[in-house]
């Protein structure tokens, strides 16, 4: 059995983003749609105990996404203790490897799943992590590996990035956590076809919809981000999944809006919008 706890939903800067007065924004801040913190998940197959859970990226939420699920929380039984195993890391997106620093109490080193790449953009954190708990690098593979009792992953490559697949050797049920995706590749595309549950990057709506409020800036595609309305809805609309949900959403997204036109597109299609603590078992 797999479990998965959704810690945050939101691209980088979270919603409502501190310097941000765009639509969304301002509905967070007066209560109409919720708050969401920066996108990360936590994933166990533990049996029925759930004892060592694994986070997908490390947001600068974490501390906050902690005190908000029971299941990562100390126990009492012991003055320090954590039950996050170690780390999984997508890329080095400051939004997905801050939360890293906010580990450094912990007794042992820190165990953090990586591609090379990502190790070495990341050499400054090990370095002020050296002188706390310090760091174990541990290489990703395209090949399935086991990590925590029946659970297995494998790293699927993309562009400035990787996407996970987590299966459980037991039922054979999978799971594909993908909230940086530039490009459709054909693994890509296959492993969306073959998960029981996708979690995918939902980040932007359109290639141009950030300059709508900051002229001038980067598109979706050029920050490593297909757009849903013409990227990935059509490939998730056609996935046999069992549940497909978009995360990583970036605060000027209308998807985040009920009753959006976009918003009335995903569902559909059969896709649901992540929210913070949504929970999955399978």
């Amino acid at each position: 059995m797999i479990r998965i706890h959704i810690l945050g939903s939101a691209a980088g800067g979270g919603l409502p983003q501190w310097n941000c007065t765009c639509a969304n924004c301002v509905a967070a801040r007066s209560g109409k749609i919720a708050p969401q913190t920066q996108s990360s998940i936590a994933i166990s197959g533990d049996g029925e105990d759930f004892q060592r859970w694994f986070l997908i990226n490390t947001s600068p939420d974490l501390p906050r996404q902690i005190e908000n699920t029971l299941t990562l929380q100390p126990r009492h039984d012991s003055p320090r203790n954590s039950p996050i195993a170690g780390v999984l890391l997508t890329n080095a997106d400051i939004d997905h490897a801050l939360g890293l620093l906010l580990l450094r109490q912990q007794e042992m080193p820190l165990v953090v799943y990586a591609a090379e790449e990502t190790r070495k953009a990341l050499a400054w954190i090990d370095r002020v992590l050296a002188r706390f708990c310090g760091m174990e690098w541990r290489n990703v593979s395209a090949d399935f590996q086991s990590f925590s009792g029946g659970l297995a992953f494998r790293a699927i490559e993309l562009p400035g990035s990787v996407a996970f697949q987590f299966r459980d050797d037991t039922s054979g049920a999978t799971a594909l956590f993908a909230p940086s995706v530039g490009e459709l590749t054909e693994e890509l595309r296959n492993a969306v076809h073959a998960s029981d549950v996708v979690l995918f990057d939902g980040t932007f709506w359109t290639d141009g919809e950030l300059a709508v409020v900051r002229p001038g800036v980067r598109t979706a595609r050029e920050m490593n981000h297909l757009p849903i309305s013409d990227g990935s809805l059509d490939l998730l609309r056609q996935s046999p999944a069992r549940r497909k949900i978009y995360t990583h959403i970036n605060n000027t997204n209308p998807i985040l809006m009920p009753g959006t036109r976009e918003r009335a597109q995903v569902e559909q299609a059969g896709i649901e919008i992540a929210r913070d603590g949504l929970e999955i078992t399978l």
